[in-house]
Order: structure tokens, then C-alpha cells, then sequence
């Protein structure tokens, strides 16, 4: 069964249907219109102009291609809806050539307008136009569907399509495609990877190869840089060794600008001691991790210092290039008053960041596992949320964060509720927000008007997909029966790694947590499979430090690769506009009592089906 509603999985085998897509021709795709159109000279990527052409043609089958450059004039300026409008009347009921590059717009109108799902569709339509046979439809199709997958976060299905299409375009058009086919291979997560090994698509085990020596944190950037070099003359006519990615040639100078001392501002004295020393403890494993380049360490207790700023003059006169720290939120606020040349780390970000020049943002914040739970629940058809949150403080913030993010992002969020954790509060709110308090309730009503008992039974909403819930493991497994006993049993729980606070106990019911999809960090589970005795909190706090560490190294990497992503322990790690440092965390969900990779679970059964 799929880990989300059956009602969905019609919309999601659409990305199978695509996959198996029938024959790849070689041939570059043809235009829109016919070759007497095009060289009629005429400037159809003016919107008014083709508008005209089309409106003084006799037939539809002639006004369409004019009609579909008049609809890609306005895509160019963002009208998508305008644009739709005018695909949907004049060119995709018209039988003519333009019919099929009607529907590839569409898909792009879809991205546009953040209906990734839509996209798919209309990319399925195309395929079964007799057309989309013709010599170049098929690149056009592969370079649509790569780019729909990338919008969907399914990199390993978009690794498929620029791997084909790197077969097939012509010299002047790859250096694009092999950017694109890095980056969604850098995306990928390391169960994705190995799902893709071993693949039929000839050339990708060499650039998979490739990217995990950028996995491997435990060498230096030196060693990886030549562990890349022994590999490019073993491979040496690969395309990544003809051609090598950018992150290499910027790291074969990257030992060089690297900082010769670094200072760690944390609070190392206070209720902060504990926090503090497990982020120590992970910066000090990345230290030692690498015994041959290891910079000046200062380590500098802001519970010493009266003021914040005292700390932070401290470690520019250690001569630290780069500093890592503060954590306390108070003192990152001040940040934006101290920081001038040198590169600086903060542990903790405001609700609202300025943008400084030299200051970063690296957290475990938590609005990285919603995105990452919203792109993993879009990419199978599910929007539609509720939150269900505990009373608790730091839960109702969670909550919040929630909705600002689906705003952000346009996520529809039908309810919003918290509970008081007792029994009756808990089956009051899961009746709340499942509606079945009102179906009940009507129940009552037509009983009180017939006068009759009438045989009904409640039933829960249906335009529900999925409850975002924010609680401990112990209080969700109250939550999941509930869900099942009010006919909710098909819709999932998703979660942030907040909710993974300890291993279930041994007499903990598998039906109780599973389809309970939440986020967590590689390290976390990679401890968790080596049985790690340390709370998963501290765990995480120490995956935390030694990334920041590891993220002072390749800075000069993250500021000249716009595209830069590290493999790390708390994700895959990328850097936005706005200096903040994003990561992915991994997907997991339990099956029979044991933690597996969501995404894994994902792919397999698209695969089985």
C-alpha cells in the first residue's frame, strides 16, 4: 500500500507511464509551425504580432501555431494563465503539428504556476500524440520531463532523462545538459544513489563514481582532489574526465584558501554547557578527521564575557579567519553590527535574517525538514494538509513555521489545531480536524427531524492528503489508532525529526507508528543502526558541529559554486542568496518496527507496480 492515499497513486503512475516512454529518436526537434512559417521572417515572439497572424488565418488548424507562439510570448513574461487560456482553446483541440509543442508549453505553464502535477499530465498527453514520434519530439520530451522531475525532487528519475539525453544531443547543446545531469546527481541522497547503481544507462556509474569521492568527508580536500585525478586517468574518456565538474576545479585550489586558524565562539559554562559540548565534540571529530590540515583551533566560552561582542573581538585578536558561532539567538542578532572581513558562521538564525557580506547561517533549523516533507508528499500528488500539534510552547512554534512555509509555497492548509494530551482532548481534536464531529452531529439532526433511528455511520472528510503533526513518538502512537478508528486510516502522518526523540519500546504496536513519515539526519541513522547510546538531540548536536566545521573548509567552495552541495551529517547541504545554509535531511518512516528510508520504500514500489 502507498504510503499515502489509494485516491492519489492514478495521478502519481503517471511518472511511471512517462518513464517507460517508447523509443528515443536522435534527431534535433522541429518547431512549432512549418519551416514556410518560420521563414517568413516575422517577429512571433511579439505577443500582439502573433496574435494578429493568428486571428487572420481562415482555418484553426492554421491559426494554431500562431496562437501557441502568442502563448509562448506570454509565458516568456510570466502571464501563464493568459497563456493557458489561449493553449486550451486554440491549440491542444486542434489537430495540427502545433499540438504536441501545445502540450510541452503546458507542462512548462504548470511549473510556472507550482502545478507540478499538472505538468505531468500534460507531458502524458503528448506521448500519445502521433507526433511526439517524429524525429526531435523525443529530446524535447526527455529535456520537459528532466525538468519536471527536478521540480518534483524525483533526482533519480531526472538523472535518468539527462543521462539519455547526453547520448543524444548534439556538441553544442551538452555542456548545459552535463550541468544540469551534476546537479541532480549532487541532489541525490545516498539510498538514492545506490538505487541508481548498477543502472543499465550507459556512463552513469562513472559520474555516480564521481560524486561519491565528494561524499567522502573524511578526506581532505587534497585527498579528494586526488582521488579524483586517479580516477579521471583510469576513465580518461568519460565525460567527467573530459569535462570535470566545477566543484573539482574549484577545490583543486581550494587547500589553498583555506583558513589557517579558526575560533568557535559557544556558550560553555551555562544551561547551554551540554549543547555546547556536543557541538564541540563534533567539531573536534572533523578536526582529527583530518591530521594532516589541521588549522589553529580557539576555542572562546561567551559565558566568560560580559558582553557578546567582547567574545567576538577575542576571536579576531586570536587571528582567526574564519569564526564559527555564536548559537544563542540573542547574540546572532548582533552579528549584523560586528561582522566585516571575516567569514563568520552563525550557529542559529533570527526569524528574519539581514543579508551581511562574510556572515552566514548554518541551523538544524526546522523549516528544512518541512520542505523537505512538503516536496516528498507533492511528488506524490499530496497537498492538501492539516497540523495537529501538542499545547506545548516550542510545538505551537513548530506549527507556525508550518504555515509559513505552505504560505510561502502556496500549500493549502484546510485546519490547524492543538490539543490537550489526554484522552478526550485527543479524540475531541482528531474528530475536529477529520470533520467527523459534524458528520455526527448531522447524524443527530435528521434523527431529531424524521424522529426516527436512522442507521448511519460518521464518516471523515475526503480532501484531506496528509496531517503535518507535531509531538513526541510517544504521543503520536496515541495519535495514528485515532486516526484509524475515525476511518482516517489511509491518510499519513508527517513529522519533523522532533518527533524521533528515542527508539520505540519492544512492546510498541507496528500498526500504531507506522505510516508516520518524518525527517531525520544521516548521522542520527547512521548511529541509530550502530546502536549510538547518546540522546538523539545530542546526536544531532554533534552532526550539527561537525558540519560547521567541515562548511568553514569549503566556504571559498559554497562562494564560487553556485550550485555547490556537500554530502554531509545533517543533509545535503547548499548555500542560498541570502547566506543561509540549507540541508535535506533523509526521509524515514517504520515498518514493522523498523526505521527504513521513506524514499526508498517510495521507489520501490513504483518500480514493483
Amino acid at each position: 500500500m502507498s504510503l499515502f492515499r489509494s485516491r492519489i497513486i492514478p495521478l502519481s503512475l503517471v511518472t511511471l507511464s512517462l518513464i517507460g516512454c517508447g523509443a528515443i529518436e536522435t534527431s534535433m526537434p522541429g518547431p512549432g509551425m512549418s519551416n514556410a512559417q518560420m521563414e517568413q521572417g516575422a517577429d512571433l515572439s511579439d505577443y500582439n504580432y502573433a496574435l494578429a497572424q493568428a486571428q487572420a488565418q481562415s482555418t484553426p488548424e492554421q491559426a494554431a501555431p500562431y496562437y501557441w507562439a502568442a502563448a509562448q510570448a506570454l509565458v516568456m513574461d510570466e502571464q501563464f494563465l493568459k497563456a493557458r487560456t489561449l493553449l486550451e482553446t486554440y491549440v491542444l483541440p486542434v489537430r495540427s503539428p502545433s499540438q504536441f509543442d501545445g502540450y510541452l508549453l503546458m507542462s512548462d505553464i504548470a511549473l510556472g504556476q507550482e502545478m507540478p502535477m499538472l505538468a505531468l499530465q500534460m507531458l502524458s498527453q503528448a506521448t500519445q500524440l502521433a507526433s511526439a514520434q517524429r524525429p526531435g519530439n523525443n529530446i524535447k520530451m526527455l529535456q520537459q520531463r528532466a525538468k519536471v522531475m527536478a521540480s518534483l525532487d524525483n533526482w533519480p528519475n531526472a538523472v535518468k532523462d539527462y543521462m539519455q539525453l547526453s547520448l543524444m544531443l548534439p556538441a553544442e547543446q551538452q555542456e548545459q545538459n552535463r550541468s544540469h545531469l551534476w546537479q541532480a546527481i549532487q541532489n541525490l541522497t545516498d539510498n538514492e544513489m545506490s538505487y541508481l547503481e548498477g543502472n543499465q544507462l550507459p556512463l552513469l556509474d562513472g559520474w555516480l563514481d564521481v560524486s561519491k569521492i565528494l561524499r567522502q568527508q573524511a578526506l581532505t580536500v587534497e585527498q579528494q582532489v586526488q582521488a579524483f585525478q586517479e580516477w579521471q586517468q583510469i576513465h580518461g574518456s568519460h565525460p567527467a574526465a573530459i569535462y570535470p565538474p566545477l566543484d573539482f576545479q574549484i577545490m583543486a585550489t581550494l587547500e589553498q584558501r583555506m583558513p589557517n586558524s579558526v575560533a568557535v565562539l559557544l556558550p560553555m559554562s551555562s544551561e547551554l554547557k551540554v549543547a555546547s559540548e556536543s557541538i564541540l565534540d563534533g567539531i573536534l571529530q572533523q578536526y582529527y578527521a583530518n591530521s594532516s590540515a589541521q588549522p589553529n583551533l580557539h576555542i572562546i566560552d561567551t559565558d566568560q564575557y560580559d558582553q557578546f561582542s567582547q567574545a567576538y573581538f577575542a576571536a579576531l585578536n586570536s587571528g582567526a579567519e574564519t569564526i564559527i558561532g555564536p548559537l544563542r539567538k540573542q547574540n546572532v542578532a548582533q552579528l549584523g553590527d560586528l561582522v566585516q572581513d571575516i567569514p563568520t558562521i552563525a550557529l542559529n538564525q533570527l526569524e528574519s535574517n539581514r543579508i551581511i557580506p562574510n556572515l552566514y547561517h548554518f541551523s538544524l533549523n526546522v523549516s528544512d525538514d518541512i520542505r523537505e516533507l512538503m516536496a516528498f508528499a507533492k511528488k506524490e500528488g499530496a497537498e492538501n494538509a492539516a497540523i495537529l500539534s501538542m499545547e506545548s510552547t516550542w510545538a505551537l512554534r513548530q506549527s507556525d513555521q508550518f504555515k509559513e512555509v505552505a504560505k510561502q509555497t502556496n500549500l493549502p492548509v484546510l485546519t490547524s489545531l492543538s490539543y490537550e494530551n489526554t484522552p478526550i482532548g485527543r479524540a475531541q481534536a482528531v474528530k475536529q480536524l477529520l470533520q467527523v464531529d459534524e458528520s455526527e452531529a448531522r447524524i443527530r439532526s435528521v434523527r431529531q427531524w424524521t424522529r426516527q433511528d436512522v442507521e448511519s455511520t460518521p464518516r471523515a472528510r475526503q480532501d484531506l492528503d496528509y496531517v503535518y503533526y507535531v509531538g513526541k513518538l510517544g504521543d503520536a502512537k496515541q495519535i495514528r489508532p485515532l486516526l484509524n478508528f475515525y476511518f482516517a486510516e489511509d491518510i499519513p502522518m508527517l513529522a519533523s525529526q522532533t518527533i524521533h526523540d528515542k527508539t520505540p519500546s519492544s512492546n510498541t504496536k507496528s500498526e500504531d507508528i507506522e505510516r508516520i513519515i518524518f525527517t531525520e539526519l544521516p548521522a542520527v541513522l547512521s548511529e541509530t543502526s550502530q546502536g549510538g547510546n547518546a540522546p538523539f538531540v545530542l546526536q544531532r548536536l554533534s552532526a550539527l558541529g561537525n558540519d560547521s566545521y567541515l562548511l568553514a573548509k569549503r566556504l571559498a567552495l559554497f562562494t564560487n559554486v553556485k550550485s555547490a552541495k556537500v554530502s554531509a551529517q545533517t543533509g545535503i547541504i547548499t548555500l542560498d542568496d541570502d547566506g543561509i545554509f540549507n540541508r535535506r535531511p533523509n526521509i524515514v518512516t517504520y515498518k514493522q518496527g523498523e526505521l527504513i528510508d521513506a524514499k526508498e520504500s517510495y521507489f520501490a514500489q513504483k518500480e514493483a507496480e
